[in-house]
């Protein structure tokens, strides 16, 4: 056996209860995962962008709809051009935040989940240092009963709502403190006991809101991954080959690169069932799903696509690329064991289909194509990757 078959045998995938040891690892989640988005699944990514958007929505159409709320207030307050001022700020406040509950531009973009929050967070920003300006730098008790200046305390705890990493909250965090900061140092009330006071506040909430925005994030990773991970093998499920498969054909429409797929089937795996048992054939399964991770490196859209069948997705290569790739599992596969749980040796081999998204076509038809050709290769004899 060579050094490369030993590598597959003896990790942490081979084990005499496979089902309940993957399941651990897939619930489990990595500092990595907390801190920084490096290691989230461009899946995951979409989807949490989405869970962004829509609170940014919500709370953008409620900040719209409350700001003119406080006009009245303002009227009894302050006097004539102070009012005026507070007047067209609160309905320029108001209209910067419809605007932005408005904007429903690629929901599932998290450059763009990042803007958006990044906005939410400039918008009350912008009005309390225009609110400071218009009270003469003052924050008078009756001021802040009219929330004059809660606005960053109030903004700093709704971060909470939101699933970020420890990066993402605290850059939003620092740049809410920044904010309060310059402007006390603009008008010379820093070196005042409320200052320090609303500093220290503000930087308590920020953590509390951290915490809870940690805590979201490791609770979306855990349903997400129980959702669209295949438990046995760790690679995801159908529904989300699917997904992905209908994003890269629009993808590879707009871009005019090329994309193709692998249909990847293992040869006579009931008469593995039968011959060692179906634990054996859960551990060929999994040393399966190892071997193509390690043969197509860089590339992680590879499911399983039910049973036996794996799914891979390849944006940006030709026909020929995909086909060597194919060959090159096909090859590993040979010389690949699994120690079963009775320390027998266990040899597999694949079949696969090959296709290339074609002029005019769409998902479901290259899957039909590609599908014909790994029924070519199984009626010409197996072991063979077979273009469709």
């Amino acid at each position: 056996m060579n050094n490369s078959a030993e590598e597959l045998t003896d990790q942490e995938w081979i084990t005499d209860e496979p089902r309940s040891g993957l399941r651990e690892w897939l619930l489990r989640t990595t500092l990595q995962d907390m801190v920084a988005s490096h290691n989230h699944s461009r899946d995951f990514n979409g989807s949490r962008a989405e869970y962004i958007y829509l609170r940014v929505r919500l709370l953008s159409f409620v900040f719209a709809l409350l700001a003119p709320l406080w006009i009245p207030i303002d009227l009894v307050l302050l006097s004539g051009a102070s009012f005026k001022q507070m007047l067209l700020l609160r309905l320029s406040f108001s209209g910067l935040f419809l605007a932005l509950g408005l904007w429903t531009a690629q929901p599932h973009n998290l450059t763009l989940a990042r803007l958006r929050v990044a906005l939410f967070i400039a918008i009350p920003g912008l009005f309390y240092i225009g609110s400071r300006i218009v009270l003469g730098g003052d924050v008078p008790d009756a001021g802040i009963l009219m929330g004059y200046s809660f606005l960053p305390y109030l903004v700093v705890s709704l971060l909470a709502l939101f699933p970020f990493t420890l990066i993402e909250g605290l850059a939003y965090a620092i740049t809410i403190g920044l904010v309060v900061l310059g402007t006390e140092i603009a008008f010379g009330t820093l070196f005042t006991v409320r200052a320090f006071g609303e500093i220290w506040l503000l930087g308590l909430l920020a953590g509390i809101a951290m915490w809870a925005e940690l805590a979201q994030l490791h609770m979306l990773l855990q349903l997400y991954r129980e959702a669209t991970r295949d438990a046995l093998t760790g690679l995801v499920n159908r529904a989300v080959l699917t997904k992905w498969l209908d994003l890269e054909v629009a993808r590879a429409r707009d871009r005019t690169r090329p994309l193709s797929v692998l249909l990847l089937d293992l040869d006579l795996f009931k008469r593995i069932n039968d011959t060692y048992g179906h634990l054996a054939g859960d551990m060929v399964l999994q040393v399966f799903a190892r071997l193509m991770i390690r043969e197509m490196p860089g590339i992680n859209l590879i499911g399983r696509y039910g049973g036996e069948e794996f799914l891979a997705i390849l944006p940006g290569k030709s026909e020929q690329q995909a086909l060597d790739l194919a060959n090159r599992i096909r090859a590993a596969c040979h010389k690949a064991r699994v120690r079963g749980p009775d320390n027998q040796s266990i040899g597999f081999t694949v079949s696969i289909g090959v296709a290339t998204l074609e002029e005019g076509e769409d998902a479901d038809a290259l899957l039909q194509r590609v599908d014909k050709g790994l029924y070519r290769a199984k009626e010409a004899g197996r072991d063979l990757a077979v273009l469709a």
